[in-house]
């Protein structure tokens, strides 16, 4: 494994962009991870080590059961603890971990082909099953609770107020989740994407015209409202990755406009800054969905020889009798 893992770094810094593109991603996650520690420091550091140990544990535990995988499944762990508040319990933390590297060993093994950030998904899954618990912040450097910037809008101003520098909302030091508060980190690891040719700057650009276009219509702060960390996190790392995107010219663009413009209608209904995550999980499921029901249009008979197959190996057969003493 470690071999493997130098080799994938050493590809990364001759040539990103055929490099492995797990390895890839990772790093577009160092620069939001470094801006979380330095803003909510030991509460940051906790996380990360959630995160880690629950890959490395899905690790070991496929090689004792001779399942071995080929890599550590990292990337959806972080992507699904990035998102959880630093205030929020570890046990919330490490149930997120879990269902991402669940889903995502799941989704390696039955369907390949199904482009979705599963950290993402199991993020919004916890979220809701947990009714919110995952969604506590803290004030950078503190243990005081107190709501992000969207939901302080949301309960105590509106419309085009701005009751947060917004350069302040763009270096992140501000409540938020635990590695993705800074909108300026994120454009760090946006930027590592794109040099790697794995960023769709069509995806980014139609979403925030999907977004711009409400934020417009409703009379609210364009700045206030886009200049965020995590507005952007699922955004840019996470939807516009090209791995997560349909292979379609005209499907991308029409991704980008419809994350962007959900994202902003959850928003005007109540949701905070979880609307970013939700709407983009929920059209990255939307889109593997379409997918899959032309998948099986296309492959008809390939489907009902391996539905012929399930039902002949869960078949019970009869005993048979026995025979004479």
């Amino acid at each position: 494994m470690i071999r493997n893992a130098l080799r994938a770094v050493k590809q990364v810094g001759t040539d990103p962009v055929a490099a492995d593109p797990t390895v890839v991603a990772i790093l577009a996650l160092i620069p939001p991870v470094v801006a979380g520690i330095v803003f909510f420091r030991l509460l940051a550091v906790e996380m990360l080590t959630i995160a880690v140990g629950v890959a490395v544990a899905a690790y070991a535990a496929a090689r004792l059961r001779d399942h071995p995988l080929e890599s550590v499944p990292l990337l959806p762990a972080l992507v699904g603890v990035a998102l959880v508040g630093p205030a929020a319990s570890p046990v919330w933390a490490a149930a997120v971990a879990l269902v991402g590297v669940g889903m995502e060993l799941a989704r390696d093994r039955y369907t390949p082909r199904a482009r979705l950030q599963t950290g993402l998904v199991a993020y919004v899954l916890v979220w809701l099953a947990s009714q919110g618990a995952t969604a506590a912040y803290v004030n950078p450097g503190s243990t005081t609770p107190v709501a992000e910037p969207i939901r302080l809008w949301l309960r105590y101003f509106g419309g085009a107020q701005t009751p947060i520098d917004p350069v302040r909302l763009y270096v992140g030091n501000v409540a938020g989740p635990v590695f993705a508060t800074s909108m300026l980190a994120v454009v760090v690891g946006a930027a590592w994407l794109w040099y790697s040719r794995r960023l769709s700057l069509l995806v980014v650009l139609t979403f925030l015209v999907g977004a711009t276009v409400p934020v417009v219509i409703a009379g609210w702060s364009p700045v206030y409202q886009l200049f965020s960390g995590p507005l952007w996190f699922a955004a840019a790392l996470l939807l516009a990755d090209r791995r997560n995107l349909p292979r379609s010219p005209i499907g991308r663009p029409l991704v980008g406009l419809v994350a962007g413009g959900t994202c902003m209608w959850l928003r005007a209904r109540g949701l905070a800054i979880e609307s970013a995550p939700a709407a983009i999980a929920a059209v990255q499921v939307g889109v593997a969905g379409v997918q899959g029901v032309g998948w099986v249009g296309r492959n008809r008979q390939q489907v009902r020889a391996r539905l012929h197959q399930l039902r002949s190996t869960t078949e019970v057969k009869p005993a048979l009798p026995a025979g004479p003493n």
